[in-house]
């Protein structure tokens, strides 16, 4: 076991030498004395991408290779590390016997899916506590980063959540400039856009050398999602009926939703689960970064439980996956792409309903600093759509005391001002909204 180690530990080594292609992510990783980095987020999002970048970096500080140990806990050579019997601290013997003069110096631990060990937090612990080292960790299940590190760790970890490519991060993949300066770099900027709508966020979305290919990859992803971190993780008893209820979930990408609703649905297609388990389901989907839910605003938890939810994925283009009228619906997927941009930076996402029953797609942080945003592809449509949107907008303004709100469309821009109160709601094009964000990830 020492000699499989110690192998995979100096090829990783020798494989630092070795320039591949890496997108720099947005997201500043600061690292905390005596505190684990943990990065975690959906299942080929970049997280072992970022921890190459990281150890470039560290080589270009000067940092030697020796001083490094990258470790992928999904290696099948490491299955002996799966067992119960054997305790992770092997992993610092075997490093330390190779280079025993690294105890006095600063040496950089980097563990990928370390959730695959059995007893990991003691030896993140004692590492932390009895050698001068950084550790980063990553894992693919929110779940065991965020209830099993906070029992295991307590409070000796930082945890950074990475999401797909921004708008910006696509733009640096896609070796374009990120800034309009003038009519040709703006024109640039939106046909990126228009591919940033078809193709998602996902990374290795943009290696596909084919379009075809990017509904079965999509496909394929999601359910090493749902059977790795959820069906084998918790034993699902239901295996069929949770990939169905995604498959529905997808389907109804920034609509409004209910447990009952999607009880009723499986149970006409002989799907039964009961409305605990969907909930239970739902709260799992999230933790795994796949799917997310967004009450209404109230803090009344009993009105949000009443209330439909509103439903947005990951990336929206994994969502289009499991439903082909693109067209038809690009309105909802705009407004998820407004959605996870939101979530890179916040958690305090809501929607919103009027007092007339019109609802507002996204109310977004505390009370002291609340803001309103629709979304909608154009506001030039023949069904009123200018109206209602802005009428909307402006009754929740009025409610809320709010000066300004914003609806962002595809394309168009402008300012809309209530004669009246004097409020202005900010019309912005989607693809300049996004390069203003400057989220986490």
């Amino acid at each position: 076991m020492n000699e499989t180690l110690r192998l995979i530990i100096a090829q990783h080594q020798m494989n630092f030498l070795e320039q591949y292609p890496i997108v720099s992510r947005d997201m500043q990783i600061l690292p905390v004395p005596r505190k684990a980095t943990v990065i975690v987020g959906i299942r080929r999002g970049g997280k072992s991408t970022w921890q190459h970048e990281r150890i470039q970096t560290l080589l270009g500080e000067g940092v030697s290779k020796e001083q490094i140990c990258y470790i992928d806990f999904s290696d099948d050579r490491l299955d002996f590390l799966r067992l119960e019997s054997t305790r992770p601290t092997i992993i610092a013997d075997t490093y330390y016997g190779m280079y025993p003069q690294n105890h006095t110096k600063n040496v950089y631990f980097f563990f990928d899916e370390l959730q695959y060990v059995h007893q990991w937090g003691p030896f993140i612990n004692r590492l932390q506590s009895t050698e001068k080292c950084e550790i980063y960790i990553t894992g693919s299940s929110a779940k065991l980063l965020s209830k099993e590190i906070a029992t295991e760790l307590g409070g000796r970890t930082f945890t950074w959540e990475l999401f797909p490519f921004s708008f910006r991060e696509f733009l640096r993949a896609s070796n374009l400039h990120e800034a309009i300066t003038d009519i040709a770099s703006r024109d640039r900027v939106i046909e990126a856009f228009n591919e940033y709508f078809k193709k998602g966020g996902m990374p290795e979305r943009l290696l596909l050398p084919k379009d075809s290919m990017a509904p079965p990859y999509f496909q394929n992803l999601v359910n090493d999602v749902l059977t790795r971190d959820l069906i084998l993780r918790y034993n699902i008893p239901h295996p069929t009926q949770l990939k169905r209820m995604v498959q529905l979930l997808m389907g109804t990408m920034s609509r409004l939703t209910t447990v009952n609703k999607l009880k009723q649905r499986l149970a006409g297609e002989r799907q039964t689960l009961s409305p605990a388990l969907i909930n239970d389901y739902l709260d799992k989907l999230a933790d795994s970064y796949l799917l997310f839910t967004v009450p209404i605003r109230s803090y009344n938890t009993a009105i949000q439980a009443v209330n439909p939810k509103k439903v947005y994925a990951i990336d929206h283009a994994i969502a289009q996956a499991f439903s082909y009228s693109t067209s038809e619906n690009a309105g909802l997927i705009l407004e998820n792409m407004v959605f996870i941009e939101l979530r890179r930076s916040m958690k305090e996402i809501w929607y919103y309903k009027t007092e007339k029953g019109d609802e507002i797609d996204f109310a977004v942080g505390l009370d002291s600093d609340i803001r309103l945003l629709q979304v909608c592809w154009t506001m030039q449509s023949q069904n009123g759509t200018r109206e209602r949107e802005c009428g909307a907008l402006f009754d929740a303004m009025r409610e809320l005391k709010l000066h300004e709100g914003w609806i962002i469309t595809a394309y168009e821009e402008e300012e809309i001002i209530n004669e009246e109160s004097g409020s202005i709601i900010h019309v912005i094009p989607a693809y300049a909204w996004l390069l203003e964000q400057r989220g986490t990830s």
